[in-house]
């Protein structure tokens, strides 16, 4: 009592020798989980508006004026619906196939969609290069891109294209290129291959179609597990009991 009322703290017993003391156990905290309902509302929101959101983002993109903004955008959508993709499915498999899914639907839509505005409304028309860049990446492959007018004087939206033998002696020379009437799209060589990079989209409907059954699928598994089918039971009940309440309540006023 007197080491009590001395405010000293009572001192623990040392251990024997030979034995050591057990490890103090973490108490984690639950994780929040959401109601079947909300999971499926999540499941349907996540699954149909990210892919379109990101798409026609992409579709912005192609334009080179709003390139930056629609790539901005586009991965703020694709982190936001990872985010709802982990409130579906907070642990499992389904995070890698959502991020490779994610990545492809950042980094295809633009260029395809791209060739598919010039497969279809491309006019070829003579230009003239008045300067060439060249860039070097990281493997030392250097690859040129060329600033170019309209050889009539017109103005031309996006001067600008690579390929077609671009390089420092293309300068001053006349060369055709696809030029988007609109504007919208920027100019592309003659000689490119439209039709490969065009049936890209194609692929960005798969990918689409894979992330909505995925989300949906990851949902589908969570309302599976022994948790949710007890909460559906209790939602069931629950919506039981106000039923039968609301008679029994009408009963009585009658």
């Amino acid at each position: 009592m007197a080491g009590k009322k001395n405010g000293k703290k009572k001192q623990k017993r040392p251990l024997a020798e030979g034995v050591v003391r057990p490890p103090k156990r973490v108490r984690r905290r639950p994780e929040p989980k959401l109601s079947p309902r909300a999971v499926r509302r999540t499941a349907w929101l996540v699954g149909l508006l990210t892919p379109v959101l990101m798409i026609g983002l992409a579709a912005l993109g192609t334009n080179p004026d709003y390139a930056v903004l629609g790539g901005v955008l586009a991965f703020l959508v694709f982190v936001a619906g990872f985010l709802g993709l982990g409130l579906v499915r907070p642990s499992g498999w389904v995070i890698w196939p959502a991020v490779l899914f994610g990545v492809l639907l950042l980094v295809l839509p633009v260029s395809s969609l791209r060739a598919q505005i010039i497969a279809h409304r491309g006019v070829e028309t003579e230009v003239v290069v008045t300067a060439a860049h060249s860039s070097r990446d990281k493997s030392g492959r250097v690859s040129w891109t060329c600033d170019i007018r309209r050889a009539d004087g017109q103005p031309l939206p996006h001067g600008q294209v690579g390929g077609f033998g671009c390089s420092a002696r293309a300068k001053d020379t006349t060369e055709t290129v696809l030029v988007d009437p609109a504007g919208w799209a920027p100019p592309a060589p003659t000689d490119e291959d439209l039709s490969f990079r065009g049936s890209g989209v194609y692929v960005v409907a798969v990918l689409a179609a894979l992330w909505g059954l995925l989300t949906l699928g990851a949902a589908r598994r969570t309302l599976q597990e022994p948790n949710a089918t007890a909460g559906q039971k209790a939602d069931r009940e629950g919506r039981v009991g106000a039923r039968a309440g609301g008679r029994g309540g009408g009963r009585g006023a009658v």
